[in-house]
């Protein structure tokens, strides 16, 4: 959830000699009440931030909105910090990935068609 946590995993792993590439997994929200229920499950700690913001986008029925934003935003930074990649959860939806993507400019639409 925070482009933070990625970076100091990948800072101690460049200080441990891993040099392997390091990959940030981004689980796009793509429903909050589901997010939260699978943070709980593994022991993920939700920003108080994003946690009222999603609050607050639900109740004026713009949390796909959100969603896309706070995506596309942790996606940038981890670019802009070096990540050269990003693995992508869809958990089989993958509209928002597609639109996350289009956003970053990282692929054009006809390719983006085919993603599962």
């Amino acid at each position: 959830f925070e482009a933070e946590t990625f970076l100091r995993f990948r800072d101690r792993c460049d200080a441990a000699g891993i040099d392997i590439p390091v990959l940030p997994g981004i689980l796009p929200i793509q429903s909050w009440n589901g997010v939260r229920r699978f943070a709980e499950r593994c022991g993920a700690r939700i920003p108080d931030t994003l946690a009222l913001a999603f609050e607050a986008a639900e109740r004026d029925e713009r949390s796909d909105l959100l969603a896309l934003t706070q995506c596309t935003t942790l996606c940038t930074r981890l670019l802009d910090e070096g990540a050269g990649h990003l693995h992508f959860y869809t958990l089989n939806k993958p509209d928002l990935t597609r639109e996350v993507i289009h956003a970053l400019g990282l692929a054009p639409a006809a390719v983006l068609e085919n993603v599962a």
